[in-house]
């Protein structure tokens, strides 16, 4: 998959990142500090929201209502929030285990459907209903962890990057359809963009903001 930019941020660690639903704008959150950002294509921050977390992972956009979908790792928790960072709800899994391989990445579905996974002991992917309980689980084990997911609207699959494997992957609940080891360490989070086949993956080693092409027509220029 062709790497096209490279962008170095000023932002500190960051988690997980999102794209909203005109294919301008990326939602990130960082650890240090542990708040949520709005940033352009290049990683440039636009606005610091006032949601102040404790241990931030996920995040994503959900276009029905223009609003944000983030994740606690250690309390296990969703949460909702508006595009200032105020707090709309919040549901707690009945998820337990070791503090730091709680849950790290969370997208939805085009039908608004969400889906979250799980670090690792275990390596989870979980589908929860309205009321943010759990309707479905599985468990996953073709990666050493699971740091970020989005969901790919055109091929109904998911994008899946693994910080300990350094890889992405496409997936379905039946299979791996394509991976490919990535150039730079610790990616934690994935965003796709449908309309022009755009993967945006960050890396909190780095600071890295990663942009991809991901359309059949460079697959198939760079293929051997």
């Amino acid at each position: 998959m062709p790497l096209l930019e490279t962008h170095i941020m000023t932002i500190q660690e960051p988690s997980d990142v999102a794209i909203d639903d005109t294919g301008t704008i990326l939602w990130t959150v960082t650890k240090q500090p542990q708040r949520v950002y709005q940033l352009d294509l290049t990683g440039n921050v636009i606005k610091e929201l006032s949601y102040h977390g404790t241990d931030l992972e996920g995040v994503a956009y959900d276009p029905r209502d223009k609003t944000l979908w983030i994740l606690e790792e250690e309390s296990r928790e969703v949460i909702h929030l508006d595009l200032t960072g105020a707090e709309l709800g919040r549901s707690a899994t009945l998820l337990t285990g070791q503090h730091n391989h709680g849950l790290e990445g969370i997208c939805l579905s085009d039908s608004g459907v969400i889906f979250v996974v799980n670090e690792k002991s275990p390596g989870l992917f979980m589908r929860l209903k309205s009321d943010l309980t759990e309707n479905y689980r599985l468990g996953l084990g073709f990666a050493r962890d699971f740091s970020g997911i989005a969901y790919d609207i055109p091929r109904q699959s998911f994008w899946i990057t693994s910080d300990e494997s350094q890889r992405l992957y496409r997936w379905t609940p039946n299979q791996v359809i394509e991976q490919y080891s990535l150039p730079f360490a610790k990616p934690e989070g994935v965003a796709y963009d449908p309309a022009h086949h755009r993967i945006y993956v960050v890396s909190d080693a780095t600071n890295g903001l990663y942009v991809f092409d991901s359309s059949p027509a460079a697959a198939f220029e760079h293929s051997p």
